[in-house]
């Protein structure tokens, strides 16, 4: 994914999210995802789902969708940062809601909180580049880039 903003390029070729509260609601996937990941595979090399799956739901509800499942079992804030930084991290969108998504976000190229039903850690928010109230909303405005551009220009 690539877009400008003031003159700065921003060339995303991963987008990596948290499951539990950002991707599902209650432990069951939000309806939308399955729609826009689908319409995002074309604009990323990879899609990455790195979650401790504190439901235990993430396997079953995210193998229609073909995209990578990393179930991170200790020190969750710390491996998702590793992983980031693994792949090159300023070429990572982050997307998450919770406090374990922290050290995923202040690595991250682009980093979205989301708030669903499950609600967001406040102390995310800080981190955030960008606040959605849903992950609808924040799927939508990485198909439309002109949405993030809107939200990020001086």
């Amino acid at each position: 994914m690539n877009f400008t903003v003031d003159g700065k390029r921003f060339n995303f070729n991963y987008l990596i999210s948290d499951y539990t509260g950002t991707l599902s609601e209650h432990s069951r996937i939000i309806p939308c995802v399955k729609e826009k990941t689908a319409q995002l595979k074309n604009l990323f090399k990879r899609i990455i789902v790195l979650t401790a799956d504190t439901m235990g739901s993430a396997e079953r509800e995210l193998s229609s969708l073909n995209i990578k499942l990393k179930i991170i079992n200790r020190n969750t804030s710390i491996q998702k940062r590793e992983f980031l930084e693994s792949i090159g991290a300023e070429e990572c969108i982050a997307i998450g809601n919770g406090n374990n998504d922290i050290e995923m976000f202040k690595v991250a190229g682009l980093s979205l909180a989301v708030i669903n039903k499950d609600g967001c850690n406040a102390k995310l928010i800080q981190h955030a580049d960008l606040v959605f109230n849903s992950i609808c909303d924040a799927l939508d405005a990485l198909i439309n880039p002109k949405i993030l551009i809107s939200l990020l220009r001086n």
